[in-house]
């Protein structure tokens, strides 16, 4: 038995435990007759321990062993419930002619776009700010899906842009109903994902989708950098037989903007590599920052 001295502290160990108190000695019988008669106390520990204190005064007992508090899972331990009420008003958009509805988080989209923080702004005076329906008639639910897709998980893979021959097309309308939404993280992811994806497939955008982005019946505006981009796309590439033996006629608009590209490269330029590939270049000409800053400066604030 291991005995440890002080203040009458016995430490016990559980094979011993019935050899652990012995009759007082006659030396000490007048100091245990003049106090209380004392009954040891044994803690349960998680090492099957017993503990027993000796006090002239105080006798504690307790016999299980001690719980852990629990929190809820929702909350650290030693925080408290969250003050504000954000991400959590459910706002129902309906998409196109078939009214497609889209269940989404409205704090989160005004956040993102000026369009809805508008829209949905009561000092606006708009009929959609008090009530929790939105309406985009014109949109097509598909399109609308993969920009909802961007917004919570911040990725646009798509089965239809993977592999060898890309639909640039489902990049290209995105593109459109995030502009029509000012959501610009969007516009710029979309570029950047669209310059990775030529190079990677070692392909270009088809007839039509330059008839997309530049026709007259296109929405992409006029200077953007979707469409600095496609037309870079044809001039750095070897795309000299694709453009003549393509069965389908390409944009008017497209081929005058790619012929004056390919007049104005110089020689410098066309022994450098592509600009979408470094980040500078890619942010001066295809992203576009409403604040006036640059994708480098976002990294440098980040530390990369």
């Amino acid at each position: 038995m291991a005995t440890i001295a002080h203040e009458h502290l016995q430490i016990v160990s559980p094979r011993n435990s019935r050899r652990s108190f012995r009759k007082p000695s006659s030396t000490s019988k007048n100091h245990a007759s003049s106090s209380a008669s004392i009954r040891p106390a044994s803690i349960t520990s998680p090492a099957m321990s017993v503990i027993t204190h000796h006090s002239n005064s105080v006798t504690q007992q307790q016999t299980t062993p001690l719980k852990e508090k629990t929190f809820p899972c929702s909350y650290a331990r030693g925080s408290t419930p969250p003050a504000r009420s954000l991400f959590k008003t459910i706002l129902s958009v309906i998409v196109g002619d078939e009214k497609h509805p889209f269940l989404v988080h409205r704090e989160l989209f005004c956040a993102i776009s000026p369009f809805f923080a508008a829209a949905l702004n009561p000092a606006y005076n708009f009929r959609e700010s008090t009530s929790t329906s939105l309406a985009l008639p014109t949109a097509r639910p598909c399109d609308f899906e993969y920009l909802v897709q961007w917004i919570y998980t911040r990725t646009l893979t798509h089965e239809e842009v993977a592999g060898p021959h890309p639909a640039y097309f489902r990049l290209i309308r995105l593109w459109i109903l995030a502009d029509e939404l000012q959501v610009e993280g969007c516009k710029n992811a979309i570029v950047d994902f669209m310059a990775k994806t030529a190079d990677e497939s070692n392909s270009v955008p088809t007839p039509d989708d330059t008839r997309t982005v530049f026709g007259e019946g296109g929405s992409v505006r006029e200077g953007s950098g979707l469409r600095g981009l496609v037309v870079d796309l044809f001039a750095w590439k070897k795309t000299d037989h694709l453009v003549e033996g393509h069965q389908d006629s390409w944009d008017e608009t497209f081929l005058r903007s790619l012929v004056a590209r390919l007049k104005r490269t110089t020689w410098t330029e066309k022994i450098r590599q592509p600009p979408w590939r470094t980040l500078s270049e890619r942010c001066r000409l295809y992203h576009e920052h409403n604040d006036q800053s640059t994708c480098g400066d976002s990294e440098k604030k980040k530390g990369v």
